[in-house]
């Protein structure tokens, strides 16, 4: 009976590598609650494992959590933006932070948020691929009702409706959204709210 006390061995022996042992669930940290979207709109929770990220398509395309990362594109914890593909549309991404404050171009709000993109402008990317971009520079989130609206504001030339994507960042999850807007009434602004 040598070998059942060798194979018996064998099997101990390896056993402990086979076990797969699950750790304790990780919490979220900044789970997102109260989420009111535009009807007929949804937010999803979700990325779009396509391969490497493609830069300014306010899609988490690598599944990694962030949006548009190594594009120039600032990123935090929080993190909204939208492109879209009628570069002679000027579309707004206007956010307003838990302390009623809306984020202004290159002007930190009290909480951190600030914007980096605003197309139309001259960067580059606005001629071709216009994104917006608001990031929270450092630190930990305000607590709070955000809200986050997405406005057509000029035409320029382009026929509607315009289509815009809308990716949001909190924490380490990503959440999208697409829209259609047109000139006139609710059908040029689209919003959703949440809290953290």
């Amino acid at each position: 009976m040598p070998s059942v006390r060798c194979a018996a061995f064998v099997l101990f022996a390896l056993l402990p590598s086979c076990l797969e042992v699950q750790g304790p669930a990780r919490r979220d940290k900044y789970p997102i609650r109260d989420v009111v979207t535009p009807t007929g709109e949804a937010l999803e929770s979700a990325c779009t494992p396509s391969g490497p990220e493609m830069c300014f398509d306010a899609i988490d395309n690598n599944c990694n959590g962030i949006l548009d990362e190594g594009c120039g594109v600032h990123t935090g914890i929080l993190q909204f933006t939208i492109a879209w593909d009628a570069p002679e549309a000027d579309v707004d991404l206007v956010v307003t932070d838990a302390s009623g404050d809306v984020v202004q171009p290159g002007e930190p709000t009290s909480s951190g948020l600030v914007k980096d993109y605003d197309c139309p402008g001259d960067r580059p990317q606005c001629a071709s691929q216009p994104i917006e971009n608001v990031y929270l520079m450092g630190g930990e989130p305000e607590r709070g009702r955000y809200k986050v609206v997405v406005k057509l504001d000029k035409l320029g030339g382009a026929q509607p409706p315009i289509q815009v994507r809308l990716g949001a960042r909190v924490g380490q999850r990503s959440y999208a959204m697409r829209l259609s807007l047109s000139p006139g009434g609710d059908a040029a602004e689209r919003a959703f709210e949440f809290t953290l």
